[in-house]
């Protein structure tokens, strides 16, 4: 048990920085900009954030021991999931919002690009690899695969 537990330890502090990196990246190379429409926004958004903070945990979960068509869905799964949890976490939490002057006295009502793009990295990133481990420790207890 000692070993399943150094080794979940080790994954998840691995997945946690590798795919923070891996989605910062893609951010930093696929940002559009903002958009007219705030839910094309969102889900642009979500698929450059998660997919490949998704990918980056799939790796560091994928087990060689289990069945390739296991270890298939379990990377279907969490990079659904790495897509998926940054929509619900925008939707349902409130986004810092603010006005600026647009000429001489037009106030235009901005967003704050910074705490969307955190809150959504965040929620990817815990929550991809929440089911990495949850896969992983069920593997590791049930099926004794390391």
């Amino acid at each position: 048990m000692p070993l399943v537990l150094t080794s979940a330890l080790a994954r998840i502090v691995l997945g946690l920085l590798f795919s923070s990196f891996a989605a910062f990246v893609s951010w930093v190379l696929f940002f559009q900009g903002s958009s007219f429409n705030e839910e094309v926004y969102y889900v642009r958004q979500s698929i450059v954030i998660g997919v490949p903070a998704g990918l980056a945990i799939s790796v560091i979960w994928w087990n060689p021991e289990s069945p390739t068509l296991m270890m298939i869905f379990q990377s279907a799964t969490i990079i659904l999931i790495s897509v998926l949890s940054p929509l619900v976490t925008v939707s349902f939490t409130d986004v810092d919002a603010g006005t600026t002057l647009l000429g001489p006295s037009t106030r235009v009502p901005v967003i704050s690009i910074a705490d969307i793009f955190k809150k959504m990295m965040l929620s990817s990133v815990l929550a991809a690899n929440f089911v990495g481990a949850t896969f992983f420790l069920y593997r590791s207890v049930i099926h004794k695969e390391i």
